[in-house]
């Protein structure tokens, strides 16, 4: 094949995508098809390369698929961008005009992505959750809460809707939330090592799970308000947290994790970052999302990060100025020019046995304060505060009487006192937090978990409660 024609291959295989590669089973077929590709492609092709043909095409099939879809704006700020419709249509007038009456007095950020062919748009600060069915808004989000996921990340992943952290005036949190399309609520998923009070702008996903950089710690009820330089990967296969390591060449991530003059937005292929901060190789700056690599482009223009819209199909980047001119930028054309300045990944072996000797004096201090309290305080004093560490959580004394039974939704409820909270999204949510407050403390005593959830075989909506004692 002459690969100085591959724009034309590339045609080529779309059309037979298009038409169907069912032909090439037709023996009348075939030899139409293969003059069609001939003259597509320029080549001549033997009678065996059909066959051959037509596996290439369905090995590069995937290559083919639709692109990252993914559309941002604000109540009534589109309007800003001299647009009817974006998207190619998918996001017509009526739908953003739509939006806008039903948040005009709380105005909020729409964030629309597709899956499966289906567009959706999340509203930030709400639960709710849009279908765009033609010029209709289809609400999947049944129940009625409000606060808890202001600027979370809606996205999608195994054809689920999900949303992850969210800040607030008081504290900041990691949690994930699925959404159950048979309830029409949001169900909290129970994850491993997740950084308390941590919320990260910038935030992307790839085929690992969902990477989180460079975020803060905030709790004013504890007096925590401070900036993380490190990042964390959430292992989407044992949804456990774990830690990674930033470098950028010449850059301490003091700075950057101060997060002034920086506008994030994540594409098909990278995480992207374009500032004005003037910091040493950063200006325009991407992350290969699969491979973690860092490339720097000298740039300062944010016109994306300000404008009233933020469109991207693929790696393209569609917004407007403050001029009102229409701007596209290519990243794919961008990578190619810039240089490698850093990289993302998983914190090495040899950080993590530093930051092991680094605290092994102080928990080595810890200990020896720890016997000289033993020695000092009366015995008695000592074996109550030794009997009563974790068996004395009121949830877990109101569970054990039920050791080696299976109970009901409702019955649990009743048990733990959740029944008295109307809504019945927050009481899930409440119910899956004391569960895991339960399970951590139960396994630290006894080395085992004292609830397990079970999903009924022929209705995967009821769910029972073992209590294994």
């Amino acid at each position: 094949i002459d690969y100085s024609r591959q724009k034309t291959g590339g045609q080529a295989l779309r059309l037979l995508q298009n038409t169907g590669l069912t032909f090439f089973s037709s023996p009348t077929a075939t030899p139409f098809f293969i003059k069609v590709i001939e003259q597509l492609l320029g080549i001549k092709m033997k009678k065996s390369f059909p066959l051959l043909f037509s596996l290439l095409v369905c090995v590069l099939q995937p290559c083919f698929a639709s692109d990252f879809i993914w559309f941002q704006t604000f109540t009534q700020l589109w309007k800003q961008g001299g647009r009817p419709h974006f998207l190619d249509g998918q996001i017509s007038e009526t739908i953003l005009n739509s939006l806008d009456s039903i948040y005009s007095k709380t105005p909020q950020t729409y964030t629309f992505y597709e899956t499966e062919g289906k567009l959706f748009v999340q509203v930030s600060c709400s639960f709710d959750l849009y279908a765009i069915q033609g010029d209709s808004l289809v609400n999947t989000y049944e129940d009625y809460n409000r606060g808890y996921t202001c600027d979370s990340h809606a996205f999608v992943r195994e054809e689920t809707n999900y949303v992850l952290g969210g800040q607030g005036f008081w504290s900041n949190h990691l949690d994930l939330l699925s959404f159950d399309e048979l309830d029409g609520s949001w169900e909290l998923q129970l994850t491993k090592n997740q950084p308390r009070d941590y919320f990260s702008f910038f935030v992307y996903q790839n085929s690992s799970g969902i990477v989180s950089l460079l975020g803060e710690v905030t709790n004013k009820r504890y007096g925590l308000e401070a900036k993380d330089t490190k990042g964390y990967l959430l292992d989407w296969k044992s949804k456990e947290w774990k830690e990674l390591e930033i470098v950028i060449e010449g850059l301490d991530l003091k700075k950057l994790a101060a997060r002034e003059l920086i506008h994030f937005v994540q594409t098909q292929d990278y995480a992207f970052w374009a500032s004005t901060n003037g910091l040493k190789n950063f200006g325009w700056t991407l992350i290969e999302k699969e491979t973690g690599t860092i490339f720097y482009f000298p740039n300062k223009n944010v016109d994306m990060g300000i404008s009233p819209y933020l469109e991207v199909v693929g790696n393209v980047l569609t917004y407007t100025t403050t001029s009102r001119v229409q701007k596209s930028l290519d990243l794919d054309q961008i990578r190619k020019q810039a240089k490698k300045v850093g990289y993302v990944r998983l914190k090495s072996a040899e950080a993590q046995l530093s930051t092991f000797w680094m605290y092994g004096g102080f928990v080595l201090l810890a200990i020896l304060g720890g016997f000289w309290v033993k020695r000092v305080l009366p015995k008695k004093k000592r074996e109550v505060a030794e009997g009563e560490p974790l068996l004395q959580l009121e949830p877990i004394q109101a569970l054990l009487p039920y050791s080696g039974q299976e109970l009901t939704t409702e019955q649990f409820d009743q048990l733990l006192e959740l029944d008295s909270l109307a809504n019945l999204d927050t009481r899930r949510m409440k119910r899956a937090r004391l569960i895991k407050d339960i399970n951590q403390h139960y396994l630290a005593q006894t080395g085992r978990v004292l609830v397990t959830r079970n999903k009924m075989s022929d209705d995967k909506r009821c769910v029972t409660y073992f209590i294994q004692g």
